[in-house]
């Protein structure tokens, strides 16, 4: 796993909620050059969706020139999908609800006579032959043909890598220290990759919404990691800016109460 392609896909957009998942499990199971070789069962077990919806969403990872594909022969003559993540940049470019056909400017898909695969399945091979098995995630470093099983030389990684982006985004001045007790939390609440997607994007929007909020020791929304973990606070509503103005705080939210009669 790399990390720093863990963070670039935390933070690319790509327009939808469900690719972003596709792309932060592609890149939790891409080796230092940014390439692996999951199946789509195995990225659909993890993401907890559908295989098809697999295959759909990393389409258009590869129409908007985040992933690329190409193929080779597995140890059993079944072709094998390596996929190799190039987040070049972090804004996507702008696509139709839902659409995974090739943008004007987007790069060239793959030729079609080395897939044999109609035109709506770019970079996926057909169902009839499944790329490697669903336990592989493929963090493999050598594409030399490979003698023993996929399942004991490329073991599955557990979900606390993608916990690790939530946890370096968090204020660190309430984060407790060290990631035992909030890694605990995560579990015992039974926590998966898109709650975490979800979380982040929380704390990244609500940076956004009050500057202050992320570092102040005595902002209002700032809860301990794992109070906010167990009360799963990202499907709260946002902060409210604690300041109007430079010098100027908005007390009109705490005060006002448009029921009272003597207002």
């Amino acid at each position: 796993m790399s990390m720093e392609l863990m963070v670039k896909a935390m933070k690319a957009k790509v327009g939808n909620p469900l690719r972003k998942l596709v792309l932060i499990k592609l890149a939790d199971n891409a080796n230092d050059n940014g390439e692996c070789w999951p199946s789509h069962q195995h990225i659909a077990d993890q993401c907890e969706i559908g295989h098809s919806t697999v295959r759909k969403h990393i389409a258009a990872l590869v129409d908007m020139g985040f992933v690329t594909v190409k193929y080779r022969k597995g140890p059993k003559g079944n072709l094998t999908n390596i996929y190799t993540i190039s987040i070049c940049y972090e804004v996507a470019p702008p696509v139709l609800a839902d659409s995974i056909g090739v943008l004007p400017d987007s790069r060239p898909p793959l030729p079609r006579d080395s897939t044999g695969v109609p035109p709506d399945s770019i970079g996926m091979p057909p169902d009839s032959r499944p790329p490697v098995p669903p336990d592989s995630t493929g963090i493999c470093h050598s594409f030399e043909p490979i003698k023993e099983s996929l399942k004991d030389s490329c073991p599955a990684t557990s979900a606390k890598s993608v916990f690790n982006a939530f946890f370096k985004a968090y204020p660190a001045h309430r984060k407790g220290g060290s990631d035992s007790a909030a890694w605990k939390a995560w579990k015992a609440e039974k926590l998966t990759d898109a709650d975490c997607v979800l979380a982040v994007t929380w704390l990244k929007d609500a940076a956004a919404q009050d500057a202050s909020w992320g570092f102040s020791a005595n902002g209002q929304f700032v809860l301990g990691i794992t109070k906010f973990i167990r009360e799963r606070h990202w499907l709260t509503p946002l902060p409210r800016p604690m300041a109007t103005a430079v010098g100027q705080v908005d007390w009109s939210y705490a005060v006002y109460d448009p029921e009272d009669p003597l207002i």
